[in-house]
């Protein structure tokens, strides 16, 4: 189905901050500071983010997620006022509980491929050869490709990456385009890097091909430009337990969707990819599970987990490890707005497999 993206947000108020630098040794002159003026500190019950993928940022010793900024929201609590193009905004945190924000750390430009009053999905930011790379889709629903009978439009949507060096923007775009193909339905790319070779993987949207597949595909080492065919990795439709329909104009018709690809080897070299679809058991709504290369690597056969990670309306997250070496998960809780919540779990690597050993911090 396709995602709904308006939000209500009730953290506030925008850090005053400046340019930075990326050396390990200095702190960026805007790194987000506790003692700053004009900033509320809210408990993480209180996030509401779709899509979280929190970043541990090794430079600042500050964990930062990042979420989808609509100018349409109209929510009375959204304190942030930057005119009528949407973007990225970020919320930053010392603790994983308490964070700040928001603040408004990517515009899409009006000279964009993309339409700039429609809110990026999925944005994420990964550190990378010493600066910051955020990826968002964005979409652009007047260039349509196709139209056919009885099943949503197929249009232009795809995964841009941006650059920074600050994990608080500005992010500037790293080319004009799109690193998805630009044939493709894509979104929810996110960076692997592989035997020092980067590259995105992605889904391709249900809508285009039926089934949603997990792709990925080479990039240039400054991840501006993608080299070569993608390859596919499984499709949604694979495991047992991802649903066969999707909802168009209240009528069910088959799909398989796939959403959220994250990928993380294990202690043992056991590559897996953690990824979200709707579940065939209605009442357990969104459900993330994972997928295993035979061989620890992208080109390897993939097998699916017969039963999930974890269900009950969760899904979309990443994994990331704490400043002190515990694993985590992140997901948001409740995929319909406005009841989105952040959660995080504590995370276990059992060398062939993950397993979530309790939920810490968010709402039930």
């Amino acid at each position: 189905m396709i995602k709904g993206k308006s939000y209500l947000i009730t953290l506030a108020l925008i850090c005053q901050s400046a340019a930075g630098s990326e050396a390990v040794t200095k702190m960026p002159d805007n790194t987000p500071s506790s003692a700053a003026e004009d900033i509320s500190l809210h408990h993480i019950d209180a996030l509401n983010i779709h899509d979280p993928a929190i970043l541990a940022d090794p430079v600042t010793q500050t964990y930062y997620v990042y979420d989808g900024y609509d100018p349409k929201a109209g929510f009375e609590n959204k304190k942030i006022k930057q005119g009528e193009r949407a973007g990225v905004e970020a919320y930053w945190s010392k603790d994983l509980i308490n964070w700040q924000g928001p603040k408004l750390v990517y515009q899409i430009d009006q000279n964009s491929w993309a339409q700039a009053d429609q809110s990026p999905w999925a944005p994420e930011v990964a550190y990378y050869q010493g600066q910051y790379y955020l990826f968002a889709t964005l979409h652009n629903y007047k260039n349509i490709f196709h139209k056919p009978d009885g099943r949503p439009a197929i249009f232009q949507r795809g995964t841009q990456i941006f650059v920074s060096d600050n994990p608080l923007g500005p992010f500037k775009p790293i080319s004009d385009t799109s690193q998805t193909p630009q044939n493709e339905m894509a979104l929810d790319g996110t960076l692997w890097v592989e035997d020092g070779q980067p590259w995105m993987i992605y889904c391709q949207e249900w809508i285009q091909t039926g089934d949603g597949l997990f792709k990925a595909v080479r990039l240039s080492k400054d991840l501006s430009t993608p080299i070569g065919k993608p390859i596919t990795l499984f499709s949604a439709a694979d495991a047992q337990w991802a649903a066969n329909y999707s909802k168009f104009v209240e009528h069910e018709i088959r799909a398989s969707v796939s959403d959220g690809p994250w990928p993380y080897k294990t202690k043992d070299g056991r590559l897996l990819l953690i990824w979200s679809s709707w579940n065939k058991d209605k009442s357990q709504a969104y459900t993330t599970s994972v997928a295993y290369s035979d061989n620890g690597k992208l080109t390897g056969n993939w097998l699916q987990r017969e039963r999930p990670l974890i269900a009950d309306d969760r899904g979309h997250g990443n994994i990331f490890k704490t400043f002190d070496g515990e694993l985590r998960l992140a997901l948001h809780r409740y995929f319909k707005q406005p009841n989105t919540r952040l959660q995080i779990f504590k995370l276990e690597d059992t060398g062939l497999d993950i397993q979530i050993i309790k939920q810490l911090y968010g709402h039930q």
